[in-house]
C-alpha cells in the first residue's frame, strides 16, 4: 500500500443514508469544495472548511422530514450546482445560497427511496416503481417486482438519449429507456450501489455487490450488448460494498477506485486508463486500507479541507464527516508561518475549552431538570428515546453461515438473542463483544438463550449463525442501548425451511431431477406467497401472470430446485430429494391450515441419489480428512518433538502436519463444524428417500452416522446403492 492519509473530522450531523452526501463541483481542479449532506433529521446543510481549518456553514435548513438522497443537478453543458434532495414524497431544489427553487409534490403511494437528476430529467425510485419525470411533468413509470436497491442514468456522448439503469434485489440490473425494459442483466449476487465514472461517455458503469465485489459494464447503447469486467474478486469475509466513487487522488491523471463498505472500511485501488477515458482495473493494487468501526454511507474524492491538496470524504452512518487527506503535517507547516500555527492553536484550543464548558453546564441542568421531573409527586414520564436500528442480515456463500448486522448511534450495551428452532451461534470478536449461553427448555419453545455483552463504545456487531435445512421459524434479537431511561427494542428474523438456499437464473439442465407435482383451488398470489415464506430472496410481486420460473440454489452442497407455477397448478424439480420433501411438507401444511384441496404427484428420479453422492461425496472426505489430521497433531504435540533428530524420525505426513500446524488449527476451528451439517443433510437425505418408499429407518440411523464417519471413496455410493437395489427387489 503506497497512499498515506490522515484523518480530519469536519462534522456532526444526523443519521444517515446512501447517497445522503455530495461534493459541489468547481471549474477549476484542486480548488476548495464545499459539501452538501441531508440527514435521517430533515436537515441539509452545505459547509466548507476556510485557511484556517475552520468550518463554516453556507446554509442550514431546519428539521423536516427524513431525506432519502441528496443529488447534484443543473442544465446539461453547465456545472451541476444544483441541490435536489428527496425528503418523502416531495423533491426539493436548492440553489448554493440555501434558496428554494423548486417544491415538486410527486404524490406518489411509496417514499421515494432514490432519485437520480440529468439535465431536465427527474428519476425517481420506490420500492417498486420507478417514475421518469420530464420538466417535473410525469413521462411514464415502471412497475418492477423486485426491489429497486438503487438507480442510476446513462447519457450516451453526442446523444440526446438517457438510458435509466436499475439494481434490483433479485440479482438483476434493468436497462430502460422511455420507461420500457431494453435489456435485462443477470448477476451472480445482490447489487448494493451504482456508480457512473466521469470519463465514462455514458456507456460504463459500475456496480457493488452485497458479496464484496466489484464489477464494471461496457454497454454498446446501440444494440444493448453488454460486457462483465470484474474488478474486485470476492475474498473470505469481505463486507459489502455501500458507496463507490473515482477520483484522481495523485494528480496524474490517473483515477483510483474508492470503496467503502457496510463494515466500515475504506479502500482505495488504483486503476487503468486508455486514451485518458476510464478502463477499468488490468493491474489491481490497494493503495489504501483502513477500518473505522462504522457503516460507510458516502465516500467521494474531492478538495475540501485545503486547496491544492486531494482527500477522500467520507460519512458514517451515524454522521460523522471526515477527509482522508493527502496533506500532512510537513506541508502544514510549510504552508504556514510558525507564529501564526501558534496563534492559532491557542485560539483553538481556547475555543474548545469554552465550547466544552458549555456542553458540560447544559448537561448539568437538563440532569438535573430529568432528576426533579422524575421525583416530583406530578404523573411525570420518561421519555423513551427514538432508537434508529441499521440491521442487514445476508448469507455468506464462502462458508453457508448468515451474518446479522447490528448497528446503532449509540453504544450497545447488550443484544440478546432468542429462538424457537435450533441454531448454531458462532463466536465473535473478543473486541467487540462477549458472549453467554443460557440453557433452554424446549417447553418453552426456546430453542436457543444467548447474550452478547458488548465492549465499551461498540455502537456495531456482527452476529454468525449456521442454520438447518427443513426446520423454520423466527429468530428475535432484543438490542439494548447504553442510554437512559434502558430500553431496548425487538428485530425479528424470518428463518425459511430451505434457508440454504439463493435466487439463481440458471441451472444444469443434464442434472436427473426429482419432481413434485401440485394442483389445486389456490391462485399465483397465493402459490406465491406459500413459496416466498419457504424459501428466501423472493421477490414481493410476480411478474409474469400466466406462468412463473423461479430457480435456487443450495450453496453448501451445490443442488438445485426449479418453482413453475400458474393459477391451480404448480410444478418443483429438484436434484435432491431433501429439498422436495421439505417443499411438499411445507406447502401441504399451508394449503391444510387455509382448507384448500390439493392433489400430490411424486416422481422420484433413482439416478439423482448416485448424482447426488458424487457432489457430496467429495466434501464428507475432505472434512473427515479435516478431522483426522487435527486429531494426530494433538498427538504429535503431546509428543513433544524437541530436536532435530526426533523430527527426521517421523513419517512425511507427520513432519508436514507439525510444519503446517498452524494452518491445520485454523482450518479445523472455521470448518469443524461443517462435517456435522454434512451428516446432518445425508440422513436426513437417507431418511427421506426411503420414507418416499415407504420405509422407516430410524433404527438403522446409528450405524448409518458410523459409515458416514468412516467414509472412504466409494462407501457412499455402495451404501446408497445396496439400499436401493433392495428396495427394487
Amino acid at each position: 500500500m503506497e497512499l498515506e492519509l490522515s484523518r480530519v473530522d469536519y462534522a456532526l450531523v444526523g443519521i444517515t443514508l446512501q447517497n445522503a452526501m455530495k461534493i459541489l463541483p468547481t471549474k477549476k481542479a484542486k480548488e476548495q469544495q464545499k459539501v452538501v449532506i441531508g440527514d435521517q433529521d430533515g436537515v441539509v446543510q452545505l459547509f466548507s472548511a476556510n485557511k484556517k481549518d475552520e468550518i463554516i456553514v453556507h446554509f442550514k435548513t431546519v428539521p423536516s422530514n427524513r431525506i432519502t438522497s441528496v443529488q447534484l443537478g443543473g442544465s446539461i453543458g453547465s456545472v451541476p450546482d444544483k441541490i435536489f434532495i428527496a425528503n418523502e414524497n416531495q423533491i426539493i431544489g436548492y440553489n448554493r445560497k440555501g434558496k428554494v427553487f423548486l417544491s415538486f409534490d410527486t404524490n406518489l403511494t411509496e417514499p421515494i427511496k432514490s432519485l437520480f437528476v440529468v439535465g431536465n430529467d427527474l428519476i425517481v425510485c420506490g420500492n417498486h416503481v420507478y417514475t421518469h419525470y420530464k420538466e417535473c411533468k410525469e413521462s411514464g413509470s415502471y412497475l418492477c417486482g423486485d426491489t429497486i436497491v438503487d438507480c442510476n442514468a446513462l447519457c450516451p456522448h453526442n446523444t440526446s438519449r438517457v438510458i435509466t439503469v436499475l439494481a434490483c434485489s433479485g440479482r438483476v440490473l434493468r436497462l430502460l429507456e422511455h420507461c420500457r425494459v431494453r435489456k435485462m442483466i443477470e448477476l451472480d449476487s445482490i447489487p448494493t450501489v451504482l456508480h457512473v465514472p466521469k470519463n465514462s461517455l455514458g456507456n460504463k458503469i459500475l456496480v457493488g455487490f452485497s458479496d464484496g465485489r466489484v464489477a464494471l459494464f461496457r454497454i454498446n447503447p446501440m444494440i444493448m450488448e453488454v460486457k462483465q469486467e470484474i474488478l474486485i474478486e470476492t475474498k473470505e469475509n469481505l463486507s459489502a460494498v455501500t458507496c463507490l466513487d473515482t477520483f484522481d487522488l495523485y494528480g496524474d491523471g490517473k483515477e483510483e477506485l474508492i470503496i467503502g463498505r457496510r463494515d466500515g472500511t475504506i479502500q482505495v485501488y488504483s486503476m487503468a486508463l486508455e486514451n485518458n477515458e476510464f478502463d477499468g482495473m488490468d493491474c489491481q493494487q490497494l493503495l489504501y486500507e483502513e477500518n473505522f468501526n462504522e457503516s460507510i454511507s458516502c465516500v467521494y474524492g474531492a478538495c475540501v479541507g485545503a486547496a491544492g491538496y486531494t482527500e477522500v470524504i467520507a460519512c458514517t452512518y451515524t454522521g460523522k464527516v471526515f477527509g482522508l487527506t493527502t496533506r500532512t503535517i510537513g506541508d502544514t507547516l510549510t504552508d504556514s508561518k510558525s507564529n501564526d500555527i501558534v496563534t492559532d492553536a491557542k485560539q483553538r484550543i481556547h475555543k474548545l475549552k469554552a465550547e466544552i464548558d458549555y456542553i458540560e453546564q447544559a448537561v448539568l441542568k437538563e440532569r438535573e431538570k430529568y432528576k426533579i421531573s422524575t421525583q416530583a409527586l406530578s404523573s411525570g414520564l420518561s421519555a423513551i428515546p427514538v432508537m434508529t436500528v441499521n440491521d442487514t442480515i445476508s448469507l455468506s456463500a464462502d462458508d453457508a453461515t448468515y451474518i446479522l448486522s447490528i448497528e446503532l448511534p449509540s453504544p450497545i450495551e447488550n443484544i440478546l438473542v432468542q429462538s424457537d428452532i435450533p441454531l448454531d451461534i458462532l463466536d465473535v470478536d473478543s473486541n467487540t463483544a462477549v458472549i453467554s449461553r443460557s440453557e433452554c427448555d424446549r417447553n418453552d419453545g426456546n430453542l436457543l438463550l444467548c447474550c452478547y455483552r458488548c465492549q465499551l463504545n461498540t455502537n456495531r456487531v456482527d452476529l454468525k449463525f449456521r442454520t438447518v435445512e427443513g426446520q423454520h421459524g423466527t429468530l428475535r434479537v432484543y438490542i439494548t442501548p447504553n442510554i437512559q431511561p434502558k430500553c431496548c427494542q425487538l428485530r425479528t428474523y424470518a428463518i425459511h425451511p430451505l434457508s440454504l438456499h439463493i435466487m439463481v437464473h440458471k441451472y444444469d439442465t443434464t442434472r436427473p431431477m426429482n419432481i413434485l407435482t401440485l394442483k389445486g383451488n389456490f391462485s399465483q398470489g397465493e402459490m406465491h406467497s406459500w413459496i416466498s415464506n419457504c424459501l428466501p430472496e423472493v421477490p414481493e410481486r410476480v411478474d409474469s401472470t400466466e406462468e412463473n420460473v423461479l430457480i435456487f440454489k443450495n450453496i453448501f452442497i451445490d443442488t438445485y430446485l426449479i418453482c413453475k407455477y400458474a393459477k391451480g397448478e404448480a410444478e418443483f424439480k429438484s436434484d435432491n430429494i431433501s429439498t422436495i420433501s421439505v417443499v411438499k411438507d411445507y406447502l401441504t401444511k399451508e394449503a391444510t391450515t387455509r382448507h384448500i384441496k390439493i392433489e400430490l404427484q411424486m416422481n422420484i428420479n433413482d439416478a439423482s441419489i448416485e448424482h447426488f453422492i458424487t457432489l457430496v461425496e467429495p466434501k464428507l472426505q475432505q472434512y473427515n480428512e479435516m478431522e483426522r489430521n487435527h486429531k494426530i497433531l494433538q498427538g504429535l504435540l503431546e509428543l513433544n518433538v524437541q530436536n532435530d533428530d526426533e523430527f527426521e524420525m517421523l513419517s512425511d505426513k507427520y513432519k508436514n502436519l507439525l510444519q503446517n500446524k498452524q494452518n491445520v488449527e485454523e482450518k479445523f476451528k472455521n470448518d469443524s463444524s461443517n462435517l456435522n451439517r454434512l451428516i446432518g443433510i445425508l440422513i436426513d437425505f437417507y431418511v427421506d428417500k426411503n420414507k418416499f418408499r415407504g420405509i422407516n429407518v430410524r433404527n438403522k440411523l446409528d450405524a448409518f452416522v458410523d459409515a458416514l464417519k468412516n467414509c472412504k471413496e466409494g462407501t457412499l455410493r455402495e451404501f446408497f446403492c445396496e439400499s436401493t437395489e433392495k428396495n427394487r427387489k
